[in-house]
């Protein structure tokens, strides 16, 4: 009587197993070049951005003497020079930034260009402004910016403007003319530089 106890523990055992099995042996499925379930789910690589980062944290900008605490102001900067780099620099001369020597040595004139971007004058936690898109077509240029409104870290004052700078290769440009760089933030009005980029 004994016996018999392991060969019917052993047959319900195979009965469940064939039962959560479906029934059928498990045979390797050979999927071929066409299979579509084989296939990714996204055959587009995802594009590399054509702006560098350089530079980012805040300013507090010198040509701003009829901003107040509650100004909402996006400002920018086109730099094509080492001479209007330095220019820059003297015109916000307190920051606190977050770029490190190998993002800051990144623009090498004149073969780069850099946009510089800053808001005044809203206090915000960590590194809220950045470039998210920027796409040229003939001589206009749209840079979409992206406000961060969960940043963390330590609080800063309105006398310092959130600020973002990107580098972009000059052959990304048209040779002739002027180039119109407008500057989109969501709930601000666009803000249109125009630069020759000599």
């Amino acid at each position: 009587m004994q016996a018999k106890y392991p060969a019917v523990l052993t047959i319900i055992i195979a009965i469940f197993l064939l039962t959560a099995c479906g029934g059928e042996a498990a045979t390797p499925k050979v999927e071929t070049p066409g299979d579509s379930e084989s296939a990714p789910a996204s055959d587009t690589p995802t594009a590399i951005p054509i702006w560098r980062y350089v530079n980012s944290g805040w300013v507090s900008p010198l040509d701003a003497p009829d901003a107040n605490a509650f100004s909402k102001e996006l400002r920018a900067v086109i730099i094509t020079s080492n001479l209007e780099m330095e220019r820059f620099n003297r015109a916000t001369p307190s920051k606190r930034t977050f770029g490190t020597g190998a993002t800051l040595g990144r623009p090498e004139f004149p073969g780069s260009v850099v946009l510089a971007v800053y808001l005044m004058w809203q206090p915000f936690q960590g590194d809220p402004l950045s470039v998210v898109g920027l796409t040229i077509e003939g001589n206009r240029a749209v840079v979409d910016l992206e406000l961060d409104e969960d940043a963390q870290g330590r609080e800063y004052p309105y006398l310092f403007a959130p600020m973002t700078m990107v580098m972009v290769d000059r052959s990304e440009f048209p040779e002739q003319g002027p180039v119109e760089f407008e500057f989109r933030l969501d709930g601000l009005a666009p803000v249109i530089v125009s630069d020759s980029l000599e």
